[in-house]
């Protein structure tokens, strides 16, 4: 009721830098990485958690009980590293990306590969579902979207905009629009039915870390290494509001459940909690 940040676990058990890591759907926290496990944090306006999942450099993935803080799950996402990974909106299958550039499900439950999709051999940094859980899009190194039908296992769309790496990318939760976050300074709005470039933003004066939907869908936040955080109105494609709080590149901006906060990390060992929109 304070306000505050209070730290529940640290969550260890990686042999090699966590880098990244996911909540279940049915529950959401602040989590922040560390050299070989992660931190987390509970705020009061979020809610309940369940499970949470890190990929680490060591090839694996481990599913954690966040009440208890205990290793649940370990998974071999081998033979190479696993270095992003995602959710399913119903919370059974998780999807990781590497430097391999294939993207493997797993099940949540069983740890086993339940499909393999190949994005021909580039680094992905970056992996999405789409809230109705029928694509996934991930992001790689040379600035290729590749979107995959989920059920299918196949390639749907080949998205070129960006000329350097895609950071991160996130659907809108009307599963309609696809946003992406790139080393070249700019956001990229694609529709995905159509596969048409639907907007290009600028604003940011350095890599775009990090972009996130509102869930009302009428705005979208994110942050990027010239240390700002962006709002913008998702129908006007404008920025509404940048705050200036972090002294450092901020590595990730996402709303609460509810779409009345925002939360930031950054390099600057800091976590700010916004009132959102401001506008």
């Amino acid at each position: 009721t304070d306000g505050r940040l209070d730290l529940r676990h640290a969550l260890e058990g990686h042999q090699l830098g966590v880098v990244s890591v996911d909540i279940n759907k049915n529950g959401t926290c602040i989590l922040f990485k560390n050299k070989k496990g992660f931190k987390f944090k509970r705020k009061l306006f979020l809610n309940p958690l369940i499970v949470a999942a890190s990929s680490s450099l060591d090839s694996h993935v481990r599913v954690w009980d966040i009440i208890t803080g205990k290793c649940i799950k370990s998974i071999d996402a081998g033979p190479v590293d696993a270095w992003t990974l995602a959710f399913s909106p119903d919370s059974k299958f998780l999807a990781t990306g590497s430097h391999s550039g294939k993207i493997n499900i797993f099940g949540v439950d069983s740890g086993r590969k339940e499909m393999t999709m190949d994005t021909r051999g580039k680094f992905t940094l970056s992996i999405a579902y789409s809230p109705n859980g029928q694509y996934i899009a991930c992001g790689s190194i040379d600035g290729i979207v590749n979107v995959f039908d989920v059920n299918k296992g196949v390639p749907i769309n080949t998205l070129e905009g960006h000329a350097k790496p895609i950071r991160s990318l996130c659907f809108s939760p009307d599963s309609q629009l696809l946003l992406t976050g790139s080393d070249d300074n700019t956001i990229k709005v694609y529709e995905i039915q159509h596969a048409i470039m639907a907007g290009a933003l600028s604003g940011h004066g350095s890599w775009v870390l990090s972009v996130d939907f509102c869930k009302d869908d009428t705005h979208f936040v994110s942050s990027s290494s010239d240390k700002t955080v962006k709002i913008w109105d998702a129908g006007s494609r404008q920025c509404v509001h940048t705050f200036y709080d972090h002294a450092d590149q901020v590595w990730s901006a996402k709303y609460s459940d509810d779409g009345s906060k925002i939360v930031s990390v950054s390099d600057d060992k800091s976590i700010q909690v916004y009132e959102g929109p401001p506008v």
